[in-house]
C-alpha cells in the first residue's frame, strides 16, 4: 500500500518544483524529501521524477500518480471534516494566514470573538502576502487564507479552493495637508502628482501593479521614494509629508488627523478582502467558526464600527 506522507511530499513536488521549496514547506530537511521520493519509487517500481535544468518535474508515470494523490488527500481532508461535524462544539486548531492590514484589524477581533464563543478551539495565525500564503493554502500549511485582490487584477483560481468576499476595502489617495491644499480639486488629482513622491509596496505585490497602471493611465511613471511591504510604513511617509501614498481603508484605521483622503477616481475604487478555503475542509466546524468570525469582523468594518473586544 503507497504512503499517504510519501503521496504528499510528490504532490508538493509537483507544485514547487524544487526540493529546498517542498523542505521548507513541509518543515522537513532537503535529504529526507529526498529519501521520501526514493522510498516511493521504490514502492511503485517506477522513476517518478526527472531533473528540468536546475528543477524537478515529473515523468509521466509521476503525473498520474499525483493526480491520484490528491484526490486521496482530499478525500482524507473530507473524511476529517465529517468526523468534526459530529462534534457538538468546535475544537481543534486551525491555522489562518493574512496580510498586514487584515492582520492588523479583522483578525484581532476576529480571535477575540473566538475566544469567547469556542474555548476549545484554537486559532494559529501568521502573517503573509497572498502571493506566499495561497500556494501554502493549497499544500494544507494554512486551511483559511485572508486575501485581496484588486480592480481589473482577479485572483487566480485554484483547483479545491473556495473564495468568498468579505468585504470592499476602499482605496484611498491620501497625503498631508501641505500636498493637499496645493492640487485642484476640479480636476483629476492622480494626473496632479506626477511629480509627487510615492510610497509603494514591493514591485511583484498586485497593489504595486494597480497602482502603476493607474499612474501610468495619467501619463507619468510613479517616482517611488519608498517601497515596503508594511503599509503602515507608506502612512508614516505620508503623515510626516515625505509622500503620497494609495492605501486601503482598512490602512488608515488610526490614522493621524493631517492625513487628507480622496477618491481614486470619480467613482469610488475598492480592493475585495476575500477568504479562502480548501473545499475539503471548509465545512469542518471549527474552520467554518473562524470563517463566520472573520465574516463579521469584516462586516463591522465595512458599517465603519470596529467588533467590540
Amino acid at each position: 500500500m503507497l504512503n499517504v506522507v510519501r503521496l504528499r511530499v510528490l504532490r508538493e513536488l509537483h507544485h514547487r518544483k524544487t526540493l529546498t521549496a517542498v523542505a521548507a514547506a513541509l518543515s522537513y530537511s532537503t535529504s529526507a524529501v529526498s529519501q521520501q521520493i526514493r522510498l516511493l519509487e521504490k514502492e511503485i517500481g517506477v522513476p517518478l521524477v526527472e531533473p528540468s535544468g536546475r528543477r524537478l518535474q515529473l515523468t509521466p508515470q509521476g503525473l498520474i500518480l499525483v493526480a491520484h494523490a490528491e484526490q486521496i488527500l482530499d478525500l482524507l481532508e473530507r473524511a476529517e471534516a465529517d468526523v468534526s461535524t459530529s462534534m457538538s462544539q468546535p475544537r481543534g486548531v486551525v491555522k489562518v494566514a493574512a496580510f498586514q492590514s487584515a492582520a492588523l484589524t479583522i483578525i484581532p477581533d476576529a480571535l477575540n470573538e473566538l475566544r469567547r464563543l469556542h474555548p476549545q478551539l484554537t486559532v494559529e495565525f501568521e502573517q503573509g502576502e497572498p502571493e506566499a500564503t495561497l500556494p501554502s493554502l493549497a499544500s494544507s500549511e494554512y486551511d483559511l487564507v485572508v486575501a485581496e485582490s484588486f480592480p481589473g487584477l482577479p485572483l487566480r483560481s485554484l483547483p479545491g479552493i473556495a473564495v468568498t468576499k468579505i468585504m470592499d476595502d476602499p482605496l484611498w489617495l491620501v497625503m498631508d495637508a501641505t500636498i493637499a491644499d496645493s492640487l485642484d480639486p476640479g480636476k483629476d488629482l492622480i494626473e496632479q502628482l506626477a511629480d509627487a513622491r510615492w510610497a509603494v509596496e514591493a514591485a511583484d505585490s498586485a497593489s504595486r501593479t494597480w497602482l502603476t497602471n493607474q499612474c501610468r493611465k495619467a501619463g507619468f511613471e510613479p517616482k517611488v521614494i519608498c517601497s515596503s511591504e508594511d503599509v503602515s510604513v507608506h502612512l508614516r511617509f505620508v503623515e510626516a509629508g515625505l509622500a503620497v501614498a494609495v492605501l486601503p481603508g482598512l490602512a488608515l484605521v488610526g490614522a493621524s488627523t493631517n492625513v487628507r483622503r480622496f477618491p481614486t477616481a470619480a467613482g469610488m475604487q475598492s480592493r475585495q478582502i476575500l477568504l479562502v478555503a480548501r473545499e475539503a475542509s471548509s465545512t469542518r466546524p471549527a474552520a467554518a467558526a473562524v470563517a463566520a468570525a472573520l465574516h463579521r469582523a469584516a462586516a463591522a468594518y465595512t458599517t465603519g464600527r470596529p467588533a467590540e473586544k
